[in-house]
Order: structure tokens, then sequence, then C-alpha cells
């Protein structure tokens, strides 16, 4: 599978740093580096129609991701305003309603995401947080042909998730990424012990799990399938901010695996550019010639 086609749903928005906005969101952050790994990335979300959404829509058209924007009239562009510690570690205030908050099931997208050659779609537990897009991505799910694996990213901001958002992630993940501070409410939520290879377990038992991401920050990663088990120390840097650098972590060791690379390959890369990327401000930095090539 060496040219990946995978459509992101889901965020597109201005990360507002303090040195100034930078294009984010969980879905074009992924398809930013998925691209990079590449494989063939769509993202489908929507903006406002206002000049934060056309300045967006601008810079992805300098990206060259391919895209379905869909504008609203209702709903600003999205913003999230970003706070960083002296480590660069972010909080956010991520402003609600927005316009990636009313994703419409258009013909465009169906036709879209019923394609008999796509590889896989991707998803976040944030894009869920008011009920309109829940709905849309259960009857995304519907419409999936059966080969299409579904990759789910656990984003557990504030207070914009609730049980039946991450239910239906962990129950329809074929690759589901989440860091070490999400992984005990999921295991409380199913009432197993907080172990990521306990997760994995359970979920490749009862549901479709076949690769469990599982991220420590400055601890390292661990990648986690039925037969085997890698863990990656995290490369020593001095971090500028971390905004965005799980989302390159998602993307990279997502469209590797799905290439079939071994497990260590995958996580030494990802734990490459990811730390990259901390190194950087903001989620979606020109990567250097040298890393790219290693992809």
């Amino acid at each position: 599978m060496n040219d990946v086609k995978v459509v992101a749903i889901g965020e597109f928005l201005w990360d507002c740093l303090p040195n100034g906005k930078k294009i984010g969101g969980a879905a074009a952050n992924f398809c930013y580096h998925a691209k990079s790994a590449g494989a063939n990335p769509i993202l489908v979300s929507a903006i406002g129609n206002d000049e934060n959404g056309k300045e967006l829509s601008n810079e992805l058209e300098k990206l060259k991701i391919p895209h379905q924007l869909q504008i609203s009239n209702s709903y600003p562009t999205g913003t999230v305003l970003v706070e960083l510690d002296s480590a660069g570690k972010p909080t956010y205030d991520i402003v609600n309603p927005v316009a990636w908050d009313d994703i419409a099931l258009t013909e465009q997208l169906l036709a879209l995401i019923k394609q008999n050659d796509l590889d896989a779609i991707y998803f976040g537990s944030l894009i869920q947080r008011n009920p309109h897009n829940h709905e849309l991505l259960k009857k995304i799910i519907a419409h999936l042909s059966p080969q299409t694996k579904i990759i789910v990213d656990i984003n557990l901001r504030q207070n914009h998730y609730n049980p039946s958002t991450l239910l239906l992630c962990i129950e329809h993940a074929n690759i589901l990424k989440l860091n070490d501070e999400e992984l005990p409410i999921i295991c409380q939520l199913l009432k197993i012990k907080s172990d990521p290879k306990e997760l994995f377990n359970y979920l490749n038992q009862h549901y479709q799990l076949r690769l469990l991401i599982y991220t420590c920050g400055s601890e390292g990663s661990h990648l986690i399938t039925q037969s085997e088990q890698n863990y990656q120390p995290a490369e020593k840097i001095t971090a500028i901010d971390t905004v965005g650098a799980g989302d390159s972590f998602m993307a990279i060791s997502s469209i590797l695996y799905l290439k079939g690379k071994a497990l260590q390959e995958i996580n030494s890369k990802a734990n490459h550019i990811a730390a990259y990327v901390c190194t950087q401000s903001g989620p979606m930095p020109i990567l250097p010639e040298a890393y790219l090539s290693e992809l």
C-alpha cells in the first residue's frame, strides 16, 4: 500500500499562540503530516463565512492539501487560544460553537467516504463535542466500505467530551491513539486496569482494534499490536511548543503502519518527526529535507 488514501474529518482552525496565529486543528495537522509520510490525505471540515475562514482556506491551498471545505453562515471560523508554560506545554481555550462543529453529510462527502479505494478515515473525540457531529460520524461509519480502516485520536480537551463520544471512538477504531493522561479515563470508562496492554487486549477482543499508539511525552511512546509491542524513548530536545506534536506522531505512525512498516521503524520515525515539531512554533512546521527523505 504505497499510496494510502485517507479522509480526515474534523477540526480546522487558527491556533492563537503567544507569538501569533498558526494554521491548525487536529484533522488539518493530521493531513499535513500524513502527506509528508507519502499518503494522499483529504481534509473534510468547515470554516465560517468570514475573514479568518478566507485566510485559512488560502493557507490550505498553499500547503496543497486536497479538501472539502464547507462554508458556514451560522458559525464563525474556529479559533483556539493557546497558552504555553515554561516547557512549551499548551493549555487550550477552544471556542465553542464554531463552523467545524456543524459539518453536513453532503452528497459530495458521501461519495468521498463510500469510495472502494479509500484506505482509511480519521477522526477524533473533539470533533464530536456537539451532538450534530457525533451523529454525522455514526452515519459516515455506516456508509464505509468494509476494507476502509478507521483511525481515531482521543483528544480529551477541557469538558469537550462525554462517555458516548468516547465509546464511538473506541468501539470503531482499527488504529487508536491516546496519551498517558487519557489512558486512565478511557480505562475507567471500560472498567479495566489502567494499562496500555490491557486496553489493547480488551479492544482487540471486543471490537476491531489492530494498533494502539500510546504516547507519554518525555517518557517515550509504545506501539502495541496483537503480536508485538515496541517502546521508543523520547528524543532529548528543547521544546518551543508541543502544539501538534501528538497529531504528527499519529499521522506518521498510522500511515507507516498502513504501509506495512515494522513497529520499530514506525515508532522511531514518528518520534523523530514529533520531536522536531516540538522545537518549532505551531503544529505544521516545514520539515527539513533530511526528515522527509527518511519517510
